[in-house]
């Protein structure tokens, strides 16, 4: 998995990149298909906002948050992609429904 981290109107320090690596490489009990995370690191006025861009093999995921604290907003981030990488495996679980399958409530009705 790569990690990949910007950082826009700030230096992003060496805690701040290992607190990122850490959290990131959490994700990967959830799915190890998770190829690469980019991570954008943005101060606007008195908000940090963090961004993530997940890219998976069957999806791109994306996640924003603000927050008045860096570690906060990166925290609130991974809350975020871990939900969605969660969610996009569920999906995957179900079975696909045939046409024939969707038709029938529709003829139970009448």
């Amino acid at each position: 998995m790569e990690i990949i981290i910007h950082s826009r109107h700030l230096d992003a320090t060496e805690a701040i990149k290992n607190y990122i690596t850490k959290k990131a490489s959490k994700l990967t009990k959830y799915s190890t298909k998770i190829t690469k995370i980019q991570f954008t690191l943005k101060i606007e006025g008195v908000n940090n906002i963090v961004e993530a861009i997940c890219s998976t093999a069957k999806a791109t995921l994306v996640a924003e948050t603000t927050n008045a604290d860096m570690y906060a907003a990166i925290d609130l981030v991974m809350d975020k992609l871990e939900k969605q990488i969660i969610k996009q495996k569920e999906k995957l679980k179900q079975p696909r429904r045939s046409k024939k399958e969707e038709a029938a409530p529709e003829e139970e009705e009448e």
